[in-house]
């Protein structure tokens, strides 16, 4: 899928494409007995801070050809952030290094660590093994407190350099699964948090991009009392478990899209719904915008069924557009096959 605004069309590309063998011995830290406030890993109303609205994960190409052919590392509003990092354990939250979230911090000392991985196998701390028992108080569970001693915290850093086709866009970055709790930090300026740890989490990192070099800070912690909700028969480990990217947008996008295929007439023909939200469709330049969507085949061809172009500017008091068409003699999917 892609957007852009070069000339004034955003077009939508629509494609149909058909252990660690060893033991640990945990003993149950006690949590201390009193708390000053409550703080954002230990507080069930707050699961996300200024994390942007989940969407359709897709990746923009500036060609349908580069669309089809999926490969992020032919978009220019892509930049994939995984390598090595700096990083550094904690046994908790206090004994963090201080402002090592700040560009000028000296993190040369620290270990190097891949991302994504999990830290555990990387060897800082241990990987736990549980099945229904929480890993952190198995026996006298009180939700939503997690250790304080011990929950350890491991602190990552990495600088990157702004790309030249970012300049003037939207810019977001894209985190595939961070467990269990993160804070994060952009050229020293606090964005956020996140504690679906399992799920993605993205953020706006447009106020904070810089030209040139950026410096990306992540504290993660190992428990938080999101932690209740993933008590099943697993290994019980920690970091940042997924890829981490940035991607760029133009002022006007799309924001998400909903796809649906059924079936018509007799299972003979097919109706492809499609809704696409836009982050903007109220202001002037928005209303010169114009919509193309194309279908593809699935197979090896990616022969084109059709493409159309829908207008912007008559949609009034709403975020998105509703698209319908009939295909005729659709190819009907089954799991038979």
């Amino acid at each position: 899928m892609n957007g852009r605004t070069k000339t004034g069309r955003l077009t939508v590309f629509i494609l149909t494409i058909p252990l660690i063998l060893f033991a640990v011995i945990f003993r149950p830290v006690p949590l201390m007995a009193q708390q000053i406030s409550i703080p954002d890993w230990e507080n069930p109303l707050l699961t996300t801070f200024n994390t942007i609205k989940p969407h359709s994960t897709y990746i923009p190409y500036d060609s349908e050809i580069k669309a089809i052919n999926n490969d992020p590392a032919l978009s220019a509003d892509y930049k994939l952030l995984n390598g090595r990092w700096n990083f550094c354990l904690s046994e908790n939250y206090t004994k963090v290094p201080q402002g090592f979230y700040i560009p000028e911090f000296d993190a040369s000392k620290w270990s190097l660590i891949d991302v994504p991985s999990t830290w555990e196998v990387q060897g800082y701390s241990y990987p736990i093994y549980t099945n229904s028992a929480y890993e952190f108080c198995p026996e006298n569970p009180q939700p939503p407190h997690v250790p304080y001693d011990y929950n350890p915290v491991g602190a990552y850093i990495t600088r990157f350099l702004s790309p030249e086709g970012f300049k003037g866009k939207n810019v977001f970055i894209h985190f595939g699964a961070v467990k269990s709790f993160f804070y994060i930090w952009l050229n020293g300026k606090y964005i956020g948090f996140s504690k679906d740890s399992k799920t993605p989490a993205e953020f706006d990192l447009t106020p904070y991009m810089v030209q040139g070099e950026n410096t990306l800070a992540l504290e993660v912690f190992r428990w938080s009392d999101g932690s209740y909700l993933e008590c099943q028969d697993m290994w019980r480990m920690s970091g940042i478990n997924r890829d981490v990217y940035l991607y760029a947008r133009p002022g006007i996008y799309i924001r998400d899209f909903f796809a649906r295929g059924d079936l018509k007439d007799n299972y003979t023909n097919g109706n492809l719904v499609l809704d696409v939200l836009f982050n903007d469709l109220e202001s002037a330049k928005a209303k010169k915008q114009s919509l193309r969507i194309s279908l593809f085949e699935s197979d090896n061809t990616h022969k084109q069924v059709f493409s159309e172009v829908a207008s912007l500017s008559n949609i009034q008091g709403k975020d998105s557009l509703r698209f319908e068409k009939i295909v005729s003699q659709a190819k009907k999917w089954t799991a038979e096959l």
